[in-house]
């Protein structure tokens, strides 16, 4: 894969690099992208898979957590990075996938402003409307299909992509929170129109609660249960009421959970909501490529090896 920092404005040319710009390296990253949105600078990277041609294809959006960037994301500085994954699956399906950043919060962290109205380190921006303009930008350089852009997130972008389907269920087709659950004290409406919804949660992480409660600190806001969250969703998109509910192999018996996965049916105009328990599961990122050091499990619980995140919210997005 190659690492470029060109101008995503100059959309002819870049379409017309693009055969170039893959190589046998298996697509480009582009790094450090910006546009203007509310007065605000706002930058991202764009991976951009070496088979694409005009079709139009889906877009996926990748939300960081608190204190999170893009380069995090991507495993650009050096990190673990299990949505790393994403851009080999771009390349292998063919799709773009960008990871956009958020802004300096109160705590001086890098974040986004979610739904909860009781997390005062949430900064003021707004990230729907960034978002969006970002989704447009991207579309004004490459063929995107309407009914194909998707938003997936953790922890605090999670939170954030639970917004989207709040406060822009026309422009997503779905969603995907990792560790993350709806708010208990919100600042957004439910859904006008239905969105596909899936929640990936540990049931032992120490800063997300599975049982709601504080997030981390009283400044970081409240969350009502997982249960509950994917039971209210569930019934705002009019699914059945009852789960297929699965256990899914133990395929790492090392790493100190299991995952058992719950999916809602029949909701309105196709859509589902779907749950990934993770059972004894913390505050991390399932994947079998990206796997933690163990001072790190420590601190946020333990994180499955079972299954890739990416894998089953990709499958997810694409109705496999």
């Amino acid at each position: 894969m190659r690492v470029l920092k060109p101008c995503l404005a100059l959309a002819s040319l870049l379409i017309g690099l693009l055969a170039d710009a893959g190589g046998a390296s298996g697509g480009t990253l582009y790094r450090n992208q910006s546009i203007t949105v509310g007065g605000l600078v706002r930058t991202f990277d764009l991976f951009v898979p070496s088979g694409l041609d005009a079709d139009p294809v889906p877009l996926v959006l990748l939300l960081h957590g608190h204190g999170g960037d893009a380069d995090q994301m991507t495993g650009f500085d050096g990190s673990t990075a299990p949505f790393r994954v994403w851009m080999d699956l771009a390349e292998r399906d063919t799709f773009l996938v960008a990871y956009p950043d958020g802004v300096i919060s109160p705590d001086e962290n890098t974040g986004w402003n979610d739904c909860r109205a009781d997390a005062q380190t949430n900064p003021s921006t707004d990230d729907v409307a960034f978002l969006g303009a970002l989704v447009d930008q991207i579309a004004l350089a490459f063929p995107i299909e309407p009914t194909r852009i998707h938003a997936a997130g953790v922890s605090n972008g999670g939170f954030m992509t639970l917004r989207l389907a709040a406060e822009n269920p026309t422009r997503y087709t779905s969603v995907a929170a990792v560790i993350s659950s709806l708010p208990a004290v919100p600042e957004c409406p439910a859904p006008t129109s239905p969105v596909s919804v899936l929640f990936m949660n540990g049931t032992a992480d120490p800063l997300m609660p599975w049982a709601g409660g504080v997030v981390h600190s009283p400044r970081r806001g409240t969350v009502i249960s997982t249960p509950d969250s994917v039971r209210l969703l569930a019934e705002v998109i009019g699914t059945d009421p009852v789960p297929l509910v699965e256990d899914l192999p133990d395929l790492n018996p090392r790493d100190r959970s299991t995952v058992r996965r719950f999916t809602f049916d029949g909701g309105a105009q196709g859509t589902r909501v779907v749950l990934y328990a993770v059972l004894g599961g913390g505050h991390t990122t399932p994947s079998r490529a990206e796997q933690y050091h163990w001072l790190w499990e420590l601190i946020v619980g333990p994180q499955n090896h079972d299954i890739e995140s990416a894998d089953a919210i990709w499958a997810f997005f694409e109705g496999l």
